[in-house]
C-alpha cells in the first residue's frame, strides 16, 4: 500500500523536510547498519546480563525473539542517552542515570516478563517462531474510505491568519 503518510512534509515554502530514522531503527537499517547495531547490541546485552543477573528475564535466545530485540535496542538507547554526555559535563551529578533505571530498565524487564515467549524456550534450545499477522483483505478499501471523508486541502495553510 502507498501510504500517503510516506509522503514528506512541505514547508511553507514549498520545500520538502523529512524526519529521518534513527540509527536504532532495525527496519530502516542496510546491511553495514544493520552489522554495527548488532555488534553493539550483543556486546551490551551481555554486559547487561552480567551486571544486573538477568539471565532468567533475558534468557541465552534473546536475540531470536524479534520484540525483544526492539525492546532491549531501545533500552540500549536510552542507556547511551542517560550515561554518556558532553566533556564538560563529566563530573557534574546526573539524576538521568537513577532515571534510567526506574523509568527504563525494569519496567522493559516486566514487559519481557510479561510478553515475551519465553516459556518454551530452554538454555540451549529456543522455540521462538514468528508467525505471519493476518490483516484484514479490505485494509486498503477502507483507508481509502477513510481518507475520502477527509476535507481536501485546498491551500496551504497561513501562519497567523496572514
Amino acid at each position: 500500500m502507498n501510504s500517503p503518510l510516506a509522503q514528506p512534509d512541505r514547508e511553507a515554502d514549498g520545500s520538502s523536510s523529512r524526519l529521518w530514522p534513527c540509527r536504532y531503527s532495525w527496519r530502516d537499517l542496510d546491511q553495514q547498519g544493520a552489522a554495527q547495531l548488532w555488534t553493539e547490541l550483543i556486546d551490551w546485552v551481555d554486559w547487561l546480563r552480567h551486571r544486573y543477573q538477568l539471565g532468567s528475564r533475558v534468557p541465552a535466545c534473546w536475540y531470536r525473539h524479534d520484540s525483544v530485540v526492539e525492546e532491549l535496542t531501545a533500552l540500549m538507547a536510552a542507556h547511551s542517552a542517560a550515561y554518556r554526555c558532553d566533556r564538560d559535563a563529566i563530573d557534574l551529578p546526573r539524576e538521568d542515570l537513577t532515571a534510567w533505571h526506574t523509568q527504563w530498565l525494569w519496567p522493559v524487564m516486566e514487559r519481557l516478563t510479561r510478553n515475551s515467549d519465553f516459556s518454551a524456550c530452554r538454555p540451549h534450545h529456543c522455540r521462538s517462531q514468528n508467525h505471519p499477522q493476518p490483516v484484514h483483505a479490505d485494509l486498503e478499501g477502507f483507508v481509502a474510505e477513510d481518507i475520502a471523508t477527509h476535507v481536501p486541502r485546498t491551500a496551504e495553510p497561513t501562519i497567523g491568519g496572514r
